[in-house]
């Protein structure tokens, strides 16, 4: 890292136009001195990751997620091991998606 700057650290006028352009809003995964912008996924994006889902390659859904949402920044959070391994535990939370609750009338 240079000036405190993390890798892939993307400008404030590029973290304005993505957030015109994804309507869902944007979001950003910092790890070891590394960022990666994200979109938040549509039903379409986390299908097609849920699709990927299989008790052997557990990890495959996050990948899945993460490969369809990235929208800039740094690929190291994506292809080092141990960087992408820090990041699915915030990638499960946008599988989650937003709580609602159960109202019974």
């Amino acid at each position: 890292m240079k000036d405190n700057k993390l890798q892939g650290q993307a400008t404030d006028a590029q973290i304005t136009e993505w957030k015109t352009k994804h309507k869902y809003g944007i979001y950003a995964l910092e790890a070891d001195g590394y960022i990666g912008y994200f979109k938040n996924p549509d039903r379409n994006e986390i299908n097609f990751a849920m699709s990927k889902a299989d008790n052997d390659k557990v990890l495959n859904v996050y990948e899945s997620l993460a490969s369809v949402t990235f929208i800039g920044g740094s690929k190291e959070l994506l292809d080092d091991d141990q960087l992408f391994i820090g990041i699915c535990q915030e990638l499960k939370v946008k599988l989650e998606g937003k709580r609602a609750k159960l109202v019974n009338l």
